[in-house]
């Protein structure tokens, strides 16, 4: 089972940072109504070969779409699947596997790396004033410690955006079924669905009832 609390993010992208380094992460800066601030992490670069993830940013229909509306504004946990369901790549998937790609951190040139792919999608969603909802495993709090990359007090935020089961080796205790990670953006004046999903090329897609790859 998964080591990390759970849950989805319903809040507005503020700013962000490219992935960079040898374990680059893309940052988001996102607040809620209530003005608190939180750092999305988004790993963009395996540590297993090969290092490319898959990515799909493509329109969906989210199957708990109006449930999802109704959330409050804010971190929300997911236990048991309640208040709704997390989200799975493989029983409820939002995206098919064939339809995601394997993508570079970072490549010189336009358009072709993870960096630009998820910077298009953020200033869409900044521009129109969207509601990201981030599934993914939380932490915080933490009172005492300012945000690494945005300054914010306390930091807190979410990391694991990416499917969470089939995994192997290391990561096995990341595994678990319906808490895949992802991004989910609504664009309300068109009533308008986009989804950010990434995966790991070494994960399995054939997973037992507890997310253990079953291959």
């Amino acid at each position: 089972m998964n080591r990390h609390r759970y849950g989805v993010l319903k809040a507005h992208a503020v700013r962000y940072i490219h992935g960079f380094g040898q374990q680059p992460h893309f940052h988001i800066h996102l607040q809620d109504d209530r003005d608190l601030n939180y750092r999305a992490s988004i790993n963009i670069q395996s540590k297993s070969y090969p290092s490319e993830l898959l990515y799909s940013i493509n329109p969906c229909d989210p199957h708990e779409a109006e449930a999802l509306k109704q959330l409050p504004s804010g971190l929300t946990s997911i236990e048991r699947n309640l208040p709704l369901h997390g989200l799975d790549f493989v029983r409820r998937p939002l995206c098919a596997k064939n339809d995601m790609i394997p993508m570079p951190a970072s490549l010189p040139g336009p358009d072709n790396d993870l960096n630009e792919k998820i910077v298009a999608l953020i200033d869409q969603a900044i521009s129109a004033n969207a509601e990201l909802y981030v599934f993914g495993d939380s932490w915080g709090p933490e009172n005492e410690t300012k945000d690494y990359y945005f300054g914010f007090l306390p930091g807190r935020g979410l990391h694991n955006i990416h499917m969470n089961q089939g995994n192997h080796e290391a990561w096995q205790r990341d595994n678990g079924t319906f808490r895949d990670g992802g991004i989910l953006i609504h664009f309300a004046e068109e009533d308008r669905w986009v989804g950010l999903f990434l995966a790991f090329q070494s994960q399995s897609w054939t997973t037992d009832e507890l997310g253990q790859a079953a291959d």
